[in-house]
């Protein structure tokens, strides 16, 4: 369940940054470009400093937006998928091929207690400036770092760093500390922009055997 809510954060986080972006001038560019594409995929690497083991675990996978839907494929060091179809999530955790078993499935829909976790579905730029404030702005050659603090102790987010590459109008990187003090990173690469959306990686429908539970 925790990884579950982690990965849900992730998505917060993302859709975080698109609609940040939008609040600055020197990034609506950026904003305009995912926003506008019929649909985006791109490389992620993940990696998550643990308070309180002190070590540091990479990710890698993929993620896939269109329209409000999202999908993230992860590969290493374990397999697992996270899709919102717009109206339902799904958290896919895959057994190791060594020991076989169901995939342990997760399933929850969006409602007024879950849209503010997971904000993917639409980027409502004015809510996020009601949980943000702009803490720092500022430029190193082509890379733009944009900081933020929290307006409200609820939120499980403490604080976000995002780095845009102006001359690519793209996000590079994305940092944040959530609300017991891991530090995750998440680096996106080989980013695509589509006219049109592959609309299959947007469906999911759990195996028979698979065990289902909601979030």
């Amino acid at each position: 369940m925790f990884k579950q809510i982690n990965t849900i954060v992730v998505l917060q986080v993302l859709a975080l940054s698109l609609a940040f972006a939008s609040t600055k001038n020197s990034l609506q560019l950026v904003t305009k470009k995912y926003r506008t594409a019929g649909h985006v995929e791109m490389n992620v690497e993940k990696l998550v400093k643990s308070e309180l083991l002190g070590k540091e675990t990479k990710h890698l996978g993929k993620i896939y937006l269109a329209s409000g839907k999202f999908r993230w494929e992860n590969d290493t060091p374990e397999k697992s998928l996270l899709v919102f179809d717009g109206k339902t999530i799904w958290s896919v955790q895959k057994p190791p091929a060594e020991f076989g078993g169901p995939d342990q499935v997760a399933k929850g829909t969006v409602d007024k207690k879950t849209k503010s976790h997971i904000l993917i579905s639409s980027l409502l730029g004015a809510d996020i400036e009601k949980s943000f404030k702009v803490k720092e702005l500022k430029s190193e050659g082509n890379v733009v770092t944009f900081e933020a603090i929290p307006t409200q102790a609820d939120l499980s987010v403490k604080n976000i760093q995002i780095q845009i590459e102006t001359k690519k109008s793209q996000i590079h990187q994305i940092s944040y500390v959530d609300d017991i003090g891991n530090l995750t990173t998440l680096k996106f690469t080989d980013v695509k922009f589509n006219k049109k959306a592959k609309n299959s990686l947007f469906k999911y429908k759990p195996s028979k055997d698979a065990q289902v539970s909601e979030l």
